[in-house]
């Protein structure tokens, strides 16, 4: 996912607090737990996300909400100054890029696996110790089935595009024969 500058900025800071505290992936799971109730929740999203809500109301209202959960106090803090900031909207792309420098501290990359049937478990560690070795880190894949391909799978990861459909081995088939033919 690609993030702006603003939400890199505050994801650095929290990132950097939260190395100092050795505390990245809790922090993370505390982002995490927070995108579900800010972003996927209509009523939060729309009411945290309003310009002509003034940001003393958000903060005060966010504050009351925090007090049940059991976050680490420097992500409530976070999450306090971002409604003062009035940076609430940029919540999501603040988690991803966090997501991302914690992914990047911890050697794992993600990646997505596009296939023409759903893959079972085995065939899923096979893909995972294939792109892993291919790219040299850890990788977390997201799968999904496409209809459009007529079989096999394409799996993305970073820079990365490894094609192993049906459609991709007859377009080399048929490359080699020209080139046999000549």
């Amino acid at each position: 996912m690609r993030y702006s500058e603003v939400a890199a900025r505050y994801a650095t800071a929290l990132f950097d607090l939260a190395t100092e505290d050795n505390k990245q992936d809790q922090y993370y799971s505390d982002l995490l737990a927070l995108n579900k109730v800010f972003v996927e929740d209509q009523p939060v999203y729309q009411f945290i996300t309003n310009p002509l809500t003034k940001s003393t109301d958000k903060e005060s209202a966010i504050a009351k909400a925090l007090e049940s959960q059991t976050l680490s106090l420097a992500v409530k803090s976070f999450v306090l100054l971002l409604a003062r900031k009035n940076r609430l909207g940029a919540y999501s792309e603040i988690m991803a890029a966090f997501q991302a420098k914690n992914d990047e501290a911890h050697g794992v990359t993600r990646g997505s696996v596009e296939s023409a049937a759903v893959l079972n478990p085995d065939e899923r560690a096979e893909v995972e110790r294939f792109v892993s070795k291919a790219t040299g880190k850890r990788v977390i894949l997201a799968y999904k089935e496409n209809s459009d391909l007529i079989g096999g799978l394409i799996a993305r990861v970073g820079s990365y595009t490894f094609d192993d459909t049906l459609t991709s081995h007859l377009h080399r088939l048929k490359d080699e024969l020209k080139r046999r033919a000549h």
